[in-house]
């Protein structure tokens, strides 16, 4: 990532009183569910979209919106839901949406009569979303190992990464990747304290990378130095370096704990222009 671009660090919800949005990601199914509470407003909204970009740049298996716990009797939020399917549907690999709040709720209404049946899943509850996701979820390709939070486990992440890079004939990755984890990792060993869950997993020509650990403290953007911006350690937690490898990067809260990512990609072949993700701007 360039210096001036911000990791898409998603802290624990926030907002005005009696209005917020949250987010909380499954290591294990890579499903995220976003959950909006409160009177929908402008701000609501700019919250609402904010917390998309973040969960989307994680490319999750699935997302949730759960809007049970939203007051919006007029609909005023709708098209906003039918939108976020189709920025998932752009991602690659695409990423399903699904909503989720009472039949008789008047947005449920508004949501039919827009024809969102029809591409837009609605379900009663989170439980049978998270099923539906989980039953027609594609099976990418994902290596995992739990650590436990000590730094002779730091050992491991070049033997899981030297393994993927050549399943998927990815061997130009293998050391920024390896350094990504690695810092990561070491992250977690002297902050979280507590066993920790790597993912590896193939996205289009690169690999994204997932560290798990019970801490809910998201880390804090690197901070660079003025005229060094080469020393990880000046930068703050060596998430310096991690900014300056990683294609994009952030974290996310989970139930147990937190969630930190991030990718990397091979650069585009000479004369070739790389494909961007779609924005959701």
């Amino acid at each position: 990532m360039r210096r001036d671009e911000s990791p898409f660090l998603l802290f624990p919800g926030a907002g005005s009183i009696g209005q917020a949005v949250t987010a909380v990601s499954d290591f294990y199914t890579a499903i995220t569910e976003v959950a909006v509470h409160g009177r929908w407003d402008v701000d609501l909204s700019a919250s609402a979209v904010e917390v998309l970009r973040k969960c989307f740049a994680d490319q999750p298996s699935g997302l949730i919106v759960d809007l049970h716990d939203l007051s919006d009797p007029q609909g005023a939020s709708a098209p906003l839901w039918s939108t976020a399917r189709s920025w998932g549907e752009r991602r690659r690999p695409p990423v399903p949406v699904v909503v989720c709040l009472p039949s008789a709720a008047p947005l449920a209404a508004v949501l039919r009569r827009r024809g969102a049946r029809w591409f837009l899943p609605i379900y009663a509850t989170v439980p049978e979303a998270r099923a539906a996701l989980i039953a027609s979820a594609a099976h990418p390709e994902r290596l995992t190992i739990h650590l436990a939070p000590d730094p002779d486990a730091l050992a491991e992440v070049p033997a899981v990464i030297d393994y993927a890079c050549a399943s998927w004939n990815l061997p130009e990755l293998v050391q920024p990747a390896t350094a990504v984890l690695a810092e990561l990792v070491a992250n977690a060993i002297d902050h979280a304290r507590s066993r920790i869950d790597v993912a590896v997993s193939r996205r289009r020509a690169g690999l994204h990378l997932t560290v798990h650990d019970r801490s809910p403290d998201i880390p804090p953007a690197p901070r660079y130095v003025a005229g060094d911006p080469g020393d990880p350690a000046r930068q703050g937690l060596g998430l310096g370096l991690v900014h300056s490898l990683a294609d994009a990067w952030g974290a996310l809260p989970t139930r147990t704990g937190k969630l930190v990512w991030a990718t990397v990609s091979t650069p585009p072949a000479t004369g070739k222009t790389a494909t961007a993700e779609p924005s959701i701007e």
